[in-house]
């Protein structure tokens, strides 16, 4: 890991370099990032271009989800998921079982470290399309002049896939730990050790502070997967895959384009 660090370190002093003599307008990056991340239309390339391996592009499985009821749930963990509000429950639901998450990550001179897309794996097939994922008109975050939206807020920089009974699991169980713990915050008094650690374990790929966890609920033992969601608070969309053989094989959450960062 040492040697790894040393030559990503190598490698961002040389760009780094490069940014001190031409440094782009980030706000006009950070303005098409949201125009990509609004969109209900995704492209294939753009996500295959980021789970890819190289000085400035990598990805990894960061854990696994538990769904006993294959109805899945994708939110703001910190917020949204743990008020029980917009935190929409997808439609199409999954067979019963695990399932691993996997993040594309892309280091930038200019923005730092950034968790890009999100991916959860039904299948090992891969897409060859994407559709917008609809939520359940009793759960989308809002309606508008033709129908629910799509798609999941964020207002405490971070997302999370889980399955609808993991969801009310967790929920209960930080009624119980704010029941016991009445002064502190569930973030910070709790959930941030968790994160740390995961920032020590793999601190090549995250920020000073952990960007992801796997959690598993100490009382049923199920487990949900937390990322932090890119540039923070916003709206995000989430997409399902579908193979060669029109079956649905994974769920994205695309939160940054790096080939907008370049």
């Amino acid at each position: 890991m040492g040697l790894f660090r040393k030559k990503l370190n190598k490698h961002f002093i040389k760009e780094n370099k490069k940014v001190t003599e031409k440094k782009p307008d980030i706000r006009v990056l950070f303005a098409k990032n949201l125009k990509y991340i609004s969109q209900t239309k995704i492209s294939i390339k753009d996500i295959e271009r980021q789970f890819v391996k190289n000085q400035t592009r990598f990805y990894l499985t960061i854990g696994q989800i538990d769904c006993p009821t294959g109805e899945i749930v994708v939110s703001d963990p910190l917020c949204y998921l743990a008020a029980g509000q917009m935190c929409p429950h997808l439609v199409i639901h999954v067979p019963i079982g695990v399932y691993p998450v996997e993040v594309s990550i892309f280091r930038s001179p200019y923005v730092g470290i950034r968790m890009c897309t999100s991916r959860l794996k039904i299948k090992d097939t891969k897409a060859v399309s994407y559709v917008c994922a609809e939520s359940t008109a009793e759960s989308a975050a809002g309606k508008c002049s033709d129908g629910y939206l799509t798609g999941f807020p964020v207002e405490a920089g971070m997302m999370s896939f889980c399955d609808a009974q993991v969801a009310n699991e967790y929920r209960s169980f930080l009624e119980d730990w704010e029941k016991d713990n009445p002064e502190k915050n569930h973030y910070d008094d709790y959930f941030s050790y968790y994160f740390a650690e995961s920032e020590k374990s793999l601190p090549a790929y995250q920020r000073e502070g952990g960007d992801f966890i796997e959690w598993k609920n100490p009382k049923s033992n199920n487990r949900m997967v937390m990322i932090a969601s890119g540039f923070g608070d916003g709206f995000y969309q989430c997409y399902w895959g579908y193979d060669n053989n029109e079956e649905v094989c994974e769920l994205i959450v695309p939160m940054v384009n790096p080939d907008i960062f370049q």
